[in-house]
């Protein structure tokens, strides 16, 4: 009998490179029509094309500490190119 050793990855250190993208100051319109900043974060790939859901947020502090939570989290580098509006 012999005693083996397993070793686990982290997910962010396998398969294909993904990352946190925060963006923004993107145009969105509200119910009546007025146009109104947003800002988007989600996991993308190498070419910053998203893998899973876009999250919109209409503040750019709730945005940025999103983003910096799913990176910590999911343990993910942030592509932070967001600024306020």
């Amino acid at each position: 009998m012999s005693n083996t050793a397993l070793e686990f990855n982290d997910v962010a250190t396998t398969g294909h490179w993904r990352g946190i993208f925060f963006d923004g100051p993107q145009s969105d319109q509200n119910h009546d029509g007025d146009e109104i900043p947003v800002w988007v974060v989600y996991v993308g790939d190498e070419e910053a094309e998203p893998t899973d859901t876009i999250y919109k947020l209409h503040s750019f502090q709730a945005a940025e500490q999103l983003a910096q939570r799913m990176a910590q989290d999911r343990r993910l580098e942030l592509i932070h190119e967001a600024s306020p509006a």
